[in-house]
């Protein structure tokens, strides 16, 4: 019964780790702080900073590998470290959660009746596409609608993945605070 109580414990307490803490105003200060940092090791740093690009939010523990074994990975450390987070994965876990919430809450405000969602958006290409091809357009333009489709659902799958990582108190308080967000989001979109 000891084991079992032990192994109860051990699990709950990983579990609650993993699951960090809940978004507040804070955090996503703290966040966005060290966002504009990492745009400071960027220039420092270009070349490894333009290999995390090339990754996924499913690829995430190979992110996560080649961060820690990049040159960058000491400023990265002490970058997090000074804003309060204790590893790399506490990071992004925060910002999965964070863009996966604002997305939840983009979509949600979307007219219900536009018929844009991420499934529609896609479609939509698709007939056009078709209908470009039915009527003979130039290959390089169909081609580069084809580009643009496939890029559209690598994202769709990304703000998925992103999305699914939220919970519910996540995305109840981007909703509750989009207004105030929204003022200190950075210009340029840094998470994806």
């Amino acid at each position: 019964m000891k084991k079992i109580i032990i192994a109860f414990v051990l699990i709950t307490h990983s579990l609650l780790a993993y699951a960090g803490q809940p978004l507040s105003k804070n955090l996503i200060t703290s966040f966005f702080t060290t966002m504009e940092q990492m745009d400071a090791l960027e220039t420092k740093y270009p070349k490894e900073f333009k290999r995390l690009d090339e990754f996924s939010i499913a690829e995430r523990s190979d992110m996560i590998r080649y961060i820690r074994s990049s040159k960058a990975y000491p400023d990265i450390s002490a970058t997090l470290s000074e804003n309060g987070f204790s590893s790399v994965e506490e990071f992004m876990d925060v910002s999965e959660r964070f863009m996966g919430s604002m997305y939840s809450v983009q979509m949600s405000r979307m007219p219900k009746n536009a018929g844009m969602n991420l499934d529609n958006m896609d479609k939509m290409m698709e007939a056009n596409i078709k209908e470009m091809k039915q009527n003979g357009a130039p290959k390089e333009v169909i081609s580069d609608m084809e580009n643009q489709l496939q890029q559209m659902k690598k994202q769709k799958k990304e703000m998925r993945l992103a999305m699914n990582s939220a919970s519910k108190d996540d995305i109840q308080f981007v909703n509750d605070n989009l207004t105030w967000l929204m003022s200190i989001m950075p210009d340029k979109e840094h998470v994806e």
